[in-house]
């Protein structure tokens, strides 16, 4: 932790999925939320992933450990975390998915600042499900962090 009291490091999230049972928008109608409720669309990958990057500030907090700060980290401090979103064309949601960043200690933190590559996830959701009345099943999806290979 020392040295890192305050730093900011890019975050990758590459969603690797179909979306979600229920829901009537397009591409425009998915991605990344921010705390104003905004989708911020990923960039579609070779594969058909969905790659989202994007800067997050971290500092120490209480008990020393990292602190998420910035437009796409939700939650209290201790249990920060991120949404991927689906709208339907309505504007109501359709679903939305939590991915925790309680998991990224100082040690990840620390790499990605020396190395200046983000630390990434995948998310592989192949299976969406629905309950029986029609609603999507949203929710936690916990993620490995990495640090990003270098580029070749």
């Amino acid at each position: 932790m020392e040295g890192l009291a305050k730093s900011r490091i890019d975050l990758r999230v590459i969603y690797d999925g179909v979306g979600p049972v229920f829901w009537n928008g397009g591409p425009d109608h998915f991605g990344l939320q921010d705390r104003a409720e905004v989708l911020h669309q990923g960039q579609p990958q070779a594969d058909g992933a969905v790659s989202f990057t994007f800067p997050l500030d971290v500092k120490a907090g209480s008990g020393g450990l990292p602190v998420f700060e910035g437009p796409f980290a939700h939650g209290p401090p201790r249990k920060r975390f991120l949404y991927l979103a689906w709208r339907n064309r309505e504007g109501a949601f359709a679903q939305r998915l939590i991915l925790p960043l309680e998991s990224i200690g100082w040690d990840l933190v620390g790499q990605a600042a020396e190395s200046g590559r983000p630390l990434v996830c995948r998310l592989m959701d192949k299976e969406p499900r629905a309950t029986k009345t029609g609603a999507n099943i949203g929710g936690t999806r916990h993620v490995t962090w990495d640090v990003a290979t270098p580029a070749l």
